[in-house]
């Protein structure tokens, strides 16, 4: 019998990815604000829930007749998080904190496995690649008001959960997806248009592939895993370094670094009202790839969503 897996954020950038790629290998049900597989016949139920109500988010859970639960459900976007930073009455906080303590709840009552989708953004950007077994950071105004939020919720889905998993990803990218552009194609949006900002050269990062982020949680969903996974390029870049590989990939320029422009993720973050980035930052995947999944590396990611994008 297939597994029943009930995914929360089915309309998102990585969601979506999941639910295509699996949705005819699991029974998949899913809840959230908005159903954009009404016609696929890969969702088996959907029903609209807001995650501001507790209530109705933890009773759609209980009577869900999944097995298993993916929480790909937040607040992404870390500008407009900042603006809310420090409400815990807004949200963000309410979306990327409380709701998943709420469906660890619902899990724990109803006896399903949760796994959280989490972020590198819960660290403080001083020692990366990071590995699991790290200490998250302090919320302080170092970290980014996302950070926090999903820092938080990491913290509160462990306090209800004995053996939750959690798969923290970076910068996710791949080669569609009409609703939301991502870390890739925005650069070569830009690219395209001629207004590439400057890339940043001083900053560690280990792109996700969405693609992996699909593979690692059936990979992990099929061993009934607990604890946490890292799910990031297996190398570690600068966005510099990924901008320049991208444009080579996608445009056959013979020498990117020529024509891209290098820019500072320190003089970034000393502006004014903007969220702080990660300085020395990314994820280690060494245990997942113990575990018999390796995730590809950050130039492999690019050439996977090339031959993608060249599909007619």
């Amino acid at each position: 019998m297939n597994r029943r897996v009930l995914v929360l954020g089915s309309s998102s950038l990585v969601g979506s990815h999941f639910v295509e790629t699996f949705g005819r290998n699991y029974e998949v049900s899913a809840i959230g604000r908005r159903n954009i597989f009404p016609k696929r016949g890969v969702v088996s139920e959907f029903r609209k829930v807001d995650f501001m109500r507790k209530g109705d988010l933890q009773h759609a859970i209980r009577t869900s007749g999944a097995d298993s639960v993916v929480n790909f459900a937040a607040e992404t976007d870390v500008e407009k998080c900042e603006l809310e930073r420090s409400d815990f009455h807004g949200r963000v906080f309410i979306t990327n904190s409380l709701a998943p303590r709420w469906i660890a709840e619902a899990c724990h009552d109803s006896g399903k496995s949760l796994y959280q989708i989490s972020t590198d953004a819960v660290f403080t950007g001083r020692s990366g690649p990071y590995s699991e077994d790290q200490r998250t950071g302090s919320c302080t105004r170092s970290m980014s008001w996302y950070g926090c939020t999903k820092k938080f919720a990491e913290a509160g889905v462990r306090t209800i959960l004995k053996k939750p998993c959690i798969v923290r990803i970076a910068h996710p990218y791949r080669a569609r997806f009409a609703s939301k552009t991502d870390f890739a194609r925005n650069l070569l949006d830009c690219y395209s248009k001629g207004n590439l900002y400057p890339l940043f050269a001083d900053q560690t990062i280990s792109p996700t592939l969405i693609d992996d982020v699909s593979l690692a949680l059936d990979f992990l969903i099929k061993r009934d895993a607990t604890g946490i996974f890292h799910v990031a390029s297996s190398n570690a870049t600068t966005p510099f370094d990924f901008g320049c590989k991208l444009i080579s990939t996608f445009y056959d320029v013979r020498d990117p670094a020529d024509v891209l422009e290098k820019g500072s993720v320190r003089d970034f973050n000393k502006k004014s009202g903007k969220a702080p980035r990660l300085v020395n930052g990314g994820l280690r995947t060494t245990k997942i790839a113990a575990a018999g999944f390796v995730p590809r590396t950050f130039e492999e990611g690019i050439e996977e969503i090339h031959r993608q994008s060249m599909r007619t």
